[in-house]
């Protein structure tokens, strides 16, 4: 017996209506597969079987039970623009794929414990400093990586093989793990600020509506965690250039558009000079992709956990097979986490040794 969800989880995932996966499933109709999916039929071996290939999996991969939905946290999934039902669902559902794996491995290995307290009270530039000390920053440094420290606080983060205009990162929580998955394409300097977006949901607004409110909120926590005003105000030029703005890019691991908001919250430039700004990146056509290099960084936490599982010489068939998913759709999985060659090699400075322990109490009392 096959589970009808399990069929949905996969269409949905590749972003397909019924009716789009129909039309590549010869003898199977609209009727019939919504019949399946709702669980009040038995598709037949061959139908299964082809299925199976078309979305991806082994036919195994039916029968096993189904995983909660993930629910969604961010505020309309940190969409940069409109984002279609189908766009939010597939992610979701990629996020809800990988996650299974990334829980049935982490029996092989000792998880961190998730041990972020909600820093509701707390402004959120109060916030970013307290996560800033507890990642082992100091509070002047440009933060050298972002995604694997913040993974080493317990939160899962996965890299989806999935591209979408309107979508860079969202997160989600599973039970009372907080999740952040990571999209396809996007580059670096964008990757980061969406990732420290994401974070700031999660520690600021778990039992908040959407609105624009707690959107503004998320970017200035990102934009604290990421650039600390104080320790900004020390390097931004007095004569603001774009070139100028772009070696301070690298540095800081930001977009331009970013510090040109920081320099006009320090006074540096005013408003009609910020706008000046923004209409020649937008002239120069530097909204989807700026000058400047930022790695884009991959979480590891998947790719840590399979090596445990699996050995260092991780063999993608052994664990495609394990996974029901077949060679490619592990091979995509992959390529979105990364290998030990792949991880940072500069190091922070930690004052102390950092705990895995937010302590945003701390934080209430200095404030």
């Amino acid at each position: 017996m096959i589970f009808g969800e399990r069929v949905r989880q996969l269409r949905e995932m590749h972003g397909l209506t019924q009716l789009g996966l129909v039309d590549r499933m010869p003898d199977l109709t609209q009727s019939q597969l919504s019949r399946i999916e709702k669980g009040l039929s038995q598709p037949d071996g061959e139908t299964t079987a082809l299925l199976a290939a078309t979305l991806g999996v082994t036919v195994d991969f039916f029968t096993r039970d189904p995983t909660p939905e993930l629910a969604g946290h961010s505020p309309q999934l940190r969409s940069r623009s409109r984002l279609t039902q189908r766009s939010k669902a597939s992610a979701l559902q990629w996020a809800r794929l990988i996650h299974e794996e990334h829980k049935r491995m982490r029996a092989h290995g000792s998880a961190i414990p998730v041990r972020l307290e909600s820093a509701y009270g707390l402004s959120p530039q109060e916030a970013a400093r307290a996560m800033r000390e507890i990642m082992g920053f100091t509070p002047n440094q440009p933060l050298p990586y972002l995604v694997l420290a913040i993974e080493r606080t317990g939160v899962t983060i996965l890299g989806l093989p999935l591209a979408e205009n309107s979508l860079d990162a969202f997160c989600a929580w599973y039970e009372k793990e907080p999740l952040i998955g990571l999209l396809d394409g996007v580059p670096g300097d964008r990757l980061r600020f969406s990732v420290a977006h994401e974070l700031g949901h999660l520690l600021l607004h778990k039992d908040r509506a959407a609105g624009r409110d707690i959107e503004a909120e998320a970017d200035l926590f990102a934009a604290e965690l990421l650039t600390p005003l104080h320790a900004l105000a020390g390097e931004m030029p007095k004569r603001l250039t774009l070139s100028g703005l772009a070696m301070l890019k690298t540095r800081w691991g930001v977009s331009i558009k970013s510090l040109v908001r920081r320099a006009r919250e320090l006074g540096v430039i005013d408003q009609e000079r910020a706008t000046g700004l923004y209409r020649q990146i937008s002239a120069r056509g530097w909204n989807r992709a700026e000058p400047g290099h930022v790695p884009r960084e991959k979480p590891r936490s998947l790719r840590k956990l399979m090596e445990i599982a699996y050995g260092p010489a991780l063999q993608i068939e052994t664990f495609s097979a394990a996974a029901g998913w077949s060679y490619e759709l592990a091979t995509a999985v992959l390529s979105q986490h990364a290998t030990s060659e792949e991880l940072p090699f500069e190091s922070p400075a930690p004052r102390r040794l950092p705990s895995n322990v937010v302590d945003f109490n701390q934080a209430r009392r200095r404030a």
